[in-house]
Formats: C-alpha cells, structure tokens, sequence
C-alpha cells in the first residue's frame, strides 16, 4: 500500500474537525427549522424578530451572491499556484490553511443548504434569523480569508514566511516519521553485524558481495533471525593464526531504494568461500532482506519531487532574466535547506542530520542550481549573495557542517568561473574572496562557536589559493593569497593568526611540490611566492605546524595529492615532506622537530 504523503496528517485532521463542527451546526439548524416550522415561532420572535415577506429568500440569494465572491477569489489564487513556490503542494496547503478556505467553503456550503430548506419547505420566521446567522458566518468568514489572502500576496516576505515554515515543518516531520519507522529495524540487525571499522588484520580478505534480490523496491527491513543464521554458519576463522574472524557487513538501510547491481551485504573471509557455501549465504541474507510494496515511495523522493518544483522556477527565472524573483526563490530554497538540517540537528546527532539533509536531495538541489552560474555575470552576483547570505545564517545557528556545505558552494562557483568564464566574469573572483574575507572575520558572541566560522573561512581561502592554480590562473592565486595574507591585519585579537600561518605554510609546500613534481599548475612567480612565506617568530611557526597535524576544518590538503587511474584513486604522501621544506626555510628556530 503506497505510503501517506507525510505531512497530511494534520490538515486532514483539522478537515475532519472542521467538517464535524459544521455538520454538527447543520443538523441543529434543520433541527429547529422542522420544529419551528411545525409548532410554530416563539412569541418574542414573532414580536422583535418579525421578518418582512420574502426575507429568507432575499438572504438565500445574498448568500449565494457571497459564495460567488469567495469561489471566484479562490479561483484567482490558483491560477497564482500554478508558480513556484507555490506550485509546491504543501506550499498550497498551508496558504489555504492559512487564508482560511476550507471553513468558508464548508460554512458557505452548509449555510446555503439551510437557506434552500428554510425558504422552499419549512418557512418560518425563526428560519429567516437562522439563515441570518449562517449569512453572517459566511460572510465574516469570507472578509477573513480575503483580508488574509490580500496580505500574502501584497506582501510577498509575508507569503515567503508562510512557504518556508510549512515546507520546514513538513519536510522536517517526514524524516522524522522515516526515522522512527525505520529505527527499530536497523537496530535488529546493527546489533548483529560486525562495525566497518574493527578489523585489525593487515592480511588480504576475500569479499563476497551479496546483492540486493530485486531493483528499484523499498526496503522495509531485514529479518535479525536470516542474518544470524548466516553469521553462525560461517564460524570461527579458519585462516591463519592472527585472522579477523569472519564477518558480515551492511550496505543497505530500512527505508532506502535497491538499485541494480548494488549491493546488500559483504561477507569477508579470509579464505576463499567455495561455490556451494557462497551461495547459500547469498540465498540466506537475500531471503532476509523485506521489500515494500511496488508503488511504496520514499520520503527522500517525495522530498526532491517538491523542491524539484522550486528549482525548476529559479532556473527558469535566472533565464528570462527576472533576477529579483530568482534571487527569492534561491533565498528560499537555502533557507528550508538549514531549517530542515537544524531540524534534523535537534531531534539527533550532528552526523545523522547531515545525512537525512543530504540525503533528501536538498543540498544536491543547491549544487544543481549553482550549475547555471555561467548564464552571466549579472547570475553569477546573484549565487554570490545568496551564498553569502546563506553562509551568515550557518554561522548563526552554529552548525559547523551546515557552514562548510555553504563554504563549499563558493568553491564550486569559484571554480566554474575561474575554468569556463569568459573575460566578462572577471569581476567575480573578487568579488569572492572579499565575500570569504568579509565572513572570516565575522563572529557571532551569542553562537556556541563565536569563531567557528573565522577558522573555517581561513581555510576557505586556502581552498581558493589551491583551485586558483589548478585553473592555472595564477594571477587570480596571488589576489587570493594576499587578501590571506591580509587576515594578518584584519584579525583584531590575532586568534586566527595561527591559522593564516597555518594555511601558508601548506600553500607554501604545495608551491614547491608542484615545482618539484615538474607540474603544469607550477608558477615561477617569486611575488607569489613572496606571499606564501609565513611571517612570525620559530614559536609562531612551530604553533601554525601544530595546527596542520591537528587537522584543519573544511580545507582537506591531505587530499590534494589525490590522482585518479584506472584502478581507482590513489594518495601520494609527499606534500608534508615539501611543508617541512617550506617550514626549514624560515629560519633554524622553526625547523621541524
């Protein structure tokens, strides 16, 4: 059976809570109108409320002359539906929520139905102050909605407020449904199997991959009774003595789709496994593995059909040029993203709401936006701002990997712009290290990391210096590297000069690695090379070595030597050779110990 979208528990509950009131309210009313009707009208409505002939008549065709009204209003706002961010179906439901529709339409409905009754078969005086009633809930009920749906749309932050917090609310308790349903069954099987991370033998192992028994299906979880079967049939180690012992490993999740070829379980030995034992535990853990129905959906997939929405609108605004609305929606579209991430951030650990977040497809739908950077330059400025904007907004929260996923988009335009721009984008790059400069030196009292965002945009700018000379514009690495060097100035308290230290010296040995390595990205510049020295006592010097062994957030130099060949990527270990190099060069109390 295919899952409930999440999310529309609420509204249908409010429905079904609006439709009792109203059905309770009409079955009183045609109540007392067949009693009123039959013994007849009390004397003080006879005597104060007396209506003229032809009242409950006049009133029935005012209220009809309303529900026109209202249905024509509502009419006009869905046409406006039809553009994002309102195409998105839980954006149209809280705007319609919001406005109040669903109580004009129930109310209007039920009082028309009275006002027939009363002015066709049960006539009465009391009747016409009861259609008076219902006229007057109608008609309260419809300068509520188009007062409130007059304000939305003549106030277009007012109507960003509304999308943003019903797609927050309700991406953010769809994952939290997913987790919940899903829980009980991944820890079944956690339990059981063998962490990725505990083997201790050096000694090769065999593998064999158990796939996934069918493609494109849900899985709803895995039976602990098969898997432990399967761990029991394989027994002890029968290697060597020093042998990790036989283990099964996951690959899959409850909750996540099968894919073709992918694969379910790793069973590692240290032997060979024979034909006929592989391929009972490949039946034994298939056999475990249960399947949601056909048409069951994911919420990731609901998930990226509705931001799907959103994105297409900005790529389709950046293009017809309406830049403003762009820059809206791009501004919306950032703002669910953190909103759902510290969402997921409070009902969890750091590490698991970073992978519901990009697991859903939100971050992917920010990295699929940020493919049409090179429309123009006008464009590229709007992904600038917005990433800017963006970036503030993480270093409020105090998400430390929310701040580097936002970081990381001005690496992706820095290297687009730097790779494929043309002479018109010159402006841009910098443009964009003063956007880094700017944040690096932003801090937040009132955030758990004051300072969480200076260390992060130091090695930011390091990251710019790298990409710069991979575009093989070395100009562009001198800007880069000066306004780093520049930190020095800039930082009041001098925290962060370490840091800055920090980063030149691994630039510094980069330089000379792709010297040495006879390296096209290799720039003879003695000027840039000028930049790169660290300035400071052997004492500064030996603390900006200490930072680089203790690992550097968001910049990952370790990585930089990576090569990819046909057999997959391989790292060298060279660079920290050349950074002693750089770092012997400053003088004997600075050489490394």
């Amino acid at each position: 059976m295919r899952e409930k979208p999440d999310g529309a528990d609420r509204p249908a509950k409010a429905w079904w809570r609006e439709l009792t009131i109203v059905a309770c309210a009409l079955v009183v009313s045609v109540a007392l109108l067949i009693v009123f009707h039959a013994a007849g009208d009390p004397a003080w409505v006879r005597r104060e409320l007396a209506p003229a002939p032809g009242s409950a008549a006049a009133i029935w065709q005012v209220q009809t002359t309303f529900l026109s009204v209202g249905f024509a209003g509502l009419t006009i706002a869905a046409q406006l539906f039809a553009e994002a961010p309102l195409a998105i179906g839980t954006s149209r439901k809280r705007v319609l929520s919001y406005i109040g529709a669903s109580w004009f339409v129930t109310v209007g409905l039920a009082g028309n139905a009275v006002m027939g009754l009363a002015s066709i078969w049960l006539p009465s005086a009391t009747a016409v102050v009861i259609a008076f009633a219902w006229l007057t809930a109608t008609a309260v009920l419809l300068m509520v909605s188009t007062s409130r749906l007059t304000q939305l749309f003549g106030h277009p932050s007012r109507l960003d407020d509304v999308v943003r917090s019903s797609l927050i609310e309700t991406l953010s308790d769809r994952f939290d449904r997913m987790a919940r349903r899903y829980s009980d069954a991944r820890s079944g099987v956690e339990d059981l199997l063998t962490a990725d991370s505990t083997r201790t033998s050096t000694r090769a192992v065999s593998t064999l991959h158990v796939p996934a028994p069918q493609a494109g299906r849900v899985i709803r979880a895995i039976d602990p009774e098969s898997v432990r079967r399967a761990i029991a049939s394989l027994g002890p180690s029968a290697g060597a003595p020093g042998d990790d012992p036989p283990r099964i490993l996951l690959d899959i999740r409850p909750g996540d789709r099968t894919r073709l070829g992918a694969t379910a379980f790793r069973i590692e030995t240290s032997a060979r496994l024979d034909a006929a034992e592989a391929g009972r535990l490949v039946e034994l853990l298939q056999s475990s593995i249960e399947l949601e129905p056909p048409e069951a959906v994911t919420a990731y997939e609901e998930t990226e059909h509705e931001i799907a929405t959103l994105v297409d609108a900005i790529g389709t605004n950046l293009r017809s040029g309406a830049l403003a609305t762009a820059e809206r929606a791009l501004e919306l579209l950032g703002e669910i993203v953190q909103g759902v991430w510290m969402a997921g951030l409070e009902r969890a650990d750091a590490s698991e709401g970073a992978s519901l977040s990009r697991g859903s497809g939100l971050l992917e739908s920010i990295d699929d936006v940020e493919q049409d950077v090179l429309l123009s330059p006008q464009v590229a400025q709007v992904f600038v701002t917005a990433t800017t904007t963006r970036t503030l907004e993480a270093a409020r929260s105090g998400a430390g990997d929310y701040i580097d996923e936002c970081l990381r988009s001005f690496m992706r335009q820095w290297s687009d712009i730097l790779n494929h721009g043309g002479p018109e984008f010159d402006p841009l790059p910098v443009r964009i290290v003063a956007s880094v400069r700017n944040l690096t030196l932003y801090a937040d009292t009132s955030a758990d990391e004051p300072n969480g965002l200076r260390s992060r945009g130091t090695w930011a700018m390091v990251e710019l210096v790298k990409l710069a000379l991979d575009a093989e514009r070395p100009d562009i690495a001198k800007l880069a590297a000066e306004e780093l060097r520049g930190l020095f100035e800039l930082d009041p308290d001098g925290s962060a000069r370490s840091e800055v230290r920090a980063g030149l010296l691994v630039l510094s040995g980069w330089l000379r690695y792709l010297g040495e390595m006879d390296d096209r990205r290799y720039t003879p510049d003695p000027d840039f090379a000028a930049v790169l020295v660290a300035d400071g006592s052997g004492a500064d010097i030996l603390a900006a070595r200490s930072v680089v062994e203790a690992g550097t957030p968001f910049s990952r130099w370790d990585r930089w030597e990576t090569k990819s060949t046909a057999s997959g990527s391989v790292s060298s270990s060279e660079l920290p050779d050349f950074i002693d190099r750089a770092q012997a060069e400053l003088g004997p109390e600075a050489q490394p110990k």
